[in-house]
């Protein structure tokens, strides 16, 4: 749920969700000169705070402990400011060596673009068109003159200017950073009191797990992202390319913004190979580099090491992105996928904010039997399908029915008897369920075969072979839909001859009995999913025992708890009530096996 709210009406409890959505973004816009050197000083919190506390583990005060890993932390960044410099410094130096080149490069490219033939006649149209809608009043205003002022003076202020800012937010996150570490214990205790006394367990796991999932997720992206620095500044190094290092440094850093990172780090340097080179070869292994690269860290690499850890969805990832870089520009993509981390891990303990985890999780949100609804509702048979295909594969065919279908099937009758389920619904149904059963039954043929195949070429007799069942549904298309997938788990888990009649009901009693005079069948199932009440499952089962004269009768009955147990207790002692397919199938190869060898003890009743 959005939002619980305290008001009965639910337009009122969405209007204050959606006023406080505002507020909160309106917030976020406003607030960003002191919330983004907040939010930086939080993340350098939870990387820098389990180094703070090993180092007062082993004896120092929390004030040296602070200072020593601050220190660090500052060192390291002067020394990659003082590294760039010098690689900068260097590049600057040899740029002009490679003019030549450039120029032919320029020429090439004009020639391709703007030079005579069909590219230089369109150039040619579009300024003919713009002489002719250019405003005359404008050619005629008389020119503005300007004294320039001294060109070094305002370059230096015009840097000073547009760096203040930037110092400014480093310099302030630096120090809040400081406090964090400094007051770690006492501002985590002032969170949880904030969040409520009776949930300080709640709160507490919330706060580990954020820690905890952010520490891990940043270091992990830090040593992969130096990683392929390291391998971008090697490679760029044997190819020829000119500071090699400051790339991998800039490739490095630009991969913590997702997507378009690596491509972004890899514009200069593909400029500069165009230029240092009188050919294409450079530029083009170059743009391999960091095309290969980047697929290789992304798509093989970031799996395995982060595996679902990250707790996001693709789609999180893209739309948090889209949202922080909205409200808070360049940092704010570098910061979307830590802030969304965060959001996500907060929504799993908070449960008024556990819409997050269910929107921007990566977590199944529906049970197996809610998405196979679902798809069947949707008429996807064929991802429908698929899933029963790595059913099969995992955990059986068996443990597939009992965890998925009948579950599923079980939602459906009871959306039929509500009212949900209209007659369309119910008509599509009527199609979709014909089709994905077609669908599974190539699946477990298959399993079949493969089966077959491994124990030579042969399937193996089963001794319930001379065995006959017929699984009739109680009614309707949702039972019958059941009665045939528990007929198919019968045939393949036991190897005896089952039928499933089209009709369901008294009257699948009846056709089926008027079959079944020459040859007697042994076992009669009857399965349902809740279309049919108690009584009426009463009413079925004494016809079945006046038709069938002397047939088992087994019930997989998944509509309720109360008529299951009174099955269980039904007299005649030819009664087997399972309320799982598993136990009802155990339960039918108890009945074959005694029916095949009577000199067996009878079997026992499910319990």
């Amino acid at each position: 749920m959005l939002w619980s709210g305290s008001s009965s009406n639910p337009v009122v409890n969405g209007a204050a969700a959606l006023t406080i959505v505002a507020l909160v973004i309106v917030g976020l816009y406003g607030g960003r000169d002191l919330l983004i050197p907040l939010v930086l000083a939080g993340l350098l919190s939870f990387i820098l705070f389990p180094l703070v506390r090993r180092l007062i583990n082993w004896g120092a005060p929390q004030g040296l402990a602070v200072t020593l890993v601050v220190t660090v932390l500052i060192a390291v960044v002067l020394g990659g400011v003082t590294f760039a410099g010098h690689q900068v410094a260097h590049l600057l130096e040899e740029v002009p060596q490679h003019e030549t080149n450039l120029r032919e490069k320029a020429r090439h490219v004009h020639s391709l673009l703007g030079g005579t033939g069909i590219w230089q006649r369109a150039i040619e149209t579009l300024r003919n068109v713009e002489q002719e809608v250019h405003d005359p009043e404008t050619e005629s205003k008389p020119l503005k003159i300007e004294v320039a002022p001294n060109q070094p003076l305002s370059v230096f202020l015009e840097y000073t200017r547009s760096t203040l800012p930037s110092i400014a937010t480093a310099g302030l996150s630096l120090v809040m950073t400081i406090f964090i570490l400094l007051q770690y214990g006492e501002l985590r205790d002032r969170v949880v009191r904030l969040m409520g006394v009776s949930e300080i367990g709640r709160s507490t796991q919330a706060l580990n797990e954020a820690g905890y999932d952010l520490a891990h997720f940043l270091l992990l992206q830090t040593g992969l992202n130096v990683s392929f620095g390291v391998f971008i500044a090697a490679a760029l190094w044997l190819i020829g390319i000119p500071s090699p290092g400051l790339w991998g440094a800039v490739a490095a850093l630009m991969r913590f913004v997702p997507y378009v990172g690596s491509a972004l780090a890899g514009i200069f340097p593909i400029a500069l190979a165009a230029m240092v080179d009188p050919g294409w070869w450079k530029l083009m292994e170059t743009a391999a580099v960091f095309i290969g690269g980047d697929i290789i860290v992304g798509q093989f690499v970031e799996p395995v090491l982060f595996g679902s850890r990250t707790r996001l969805s693709s789609i999180a990832v893209v739309f948090g992105a889209a949202f922080w870089t909205l409200l808070w520009g360049p940092v704010g993509l570098i910061l979307a996928v830590p802030l969304t981390l965060t959001i996500v891990v907060i929504g799993q303990r908070v449960p008024h904010l556990e819409f997050l985890r269910v929107l921007l999780g990566n977590e199944p949100v529906l049970e197996p039997h809610q998405k196979l609804y679902r798809q069947l509702l949707a008429g996807d048979t064929t991802e429908a399908a698929k899933d029963a295909g790595s059913w099969l594969e995992e955990r059986g065919y068996i443990k597939y029915l009992d965890e998925s279908v009948i579950g599923c099937l079980q939602i459906a009758s009871d959306d039929r008897q509500r009212g949900v389920l209209g007659k369309g619904p119910l008509d599509d149904l009527k199609v979709v369920l014909p089709e994905y059963i077609a669908q599974v039954r190539e699946f477990l043929d298959f399993k079949d075969e493969q089966e077959s195949a491994r124990n030579g070429g042969g399937k193996t007799a089963s001794p319930n072979e001379t065995a006959t069942a017929v699984v009739i549904a109680g009614r309707g298309i949702i039972d019958h839909a059941a009665a045939e997938l528990v007929a198919d788990a019968i045939r393949s888990e036991l190897g005896i001859s089952t039928q499933c009649p089209s009709l369901g009901g008294l009257t699948g009693i009846s056709t089926a009995g008027g079959g079944a005079h020459d040859a007697p069948t042994d076992i009669i199932v009857l399965v349902s999913v809740g279309e049919v009440t108690g009584a009426q499952l009463d009413l079925l089962v004494n016809r079945a025992k006046r038709v069938f004269e002397g047939s088992a009768i087994a019930i997989g009955y998944w509509g309720g708890s109360k008529t299951t147990k009174s099955l269980k207790g039904h007299d005649g002692g030819l009664i087997f009530a399972a309320e799982t397919v598993h136990g009802l199938v155990h339960a039918i190869g108890r009945i074959a096996n005694e029916r095949t060898n009577p000199r067996r003890p009878p079997p026992l009743k499910l319990a």
